[in-house]
């Protein structure tokens, strides 16, 4: 990204504000179903990261990430353009 936050803190904001939460509260590798994760904050998580990095994420790939670090790297491969998981 061009801007000085980086995309982990951006994307910890996010889900952070969908939780209610604090972003302090939501470390980079922790399961976010152990912080009251359900499927309409992935949902809402989905439409705001999608607008927020300007790309499409395939569903299933989002919902395979569990951590913020892992949405942070499926971002990042769909930035690069490697859409297709291996």
């Amino acid at each position: 990204m061009n801007d000085p936050v980086s995309i982990e803190e951006t994307v910890t904001d996010i889900i952070a504000d969908v939780l209610g939460a604090d972003p302090a509260d939501v470390p980079p590798d922790t399961a976010l179903a152990a912080l009251g994760w359900d499927s309409m904050n992935s949902m809402e998580a989905l439409l705001r990261l999608e607008k927020r990095f300007a790309v499409g994420l395939d569903l299933r790939s989002f919902h395979d990430a569990h951590t913020v670090a892992e949405m942070v790297a499926l971002i990042e491969k769909v930035r690069a353009g490697d859409q297709h998981r291996p």
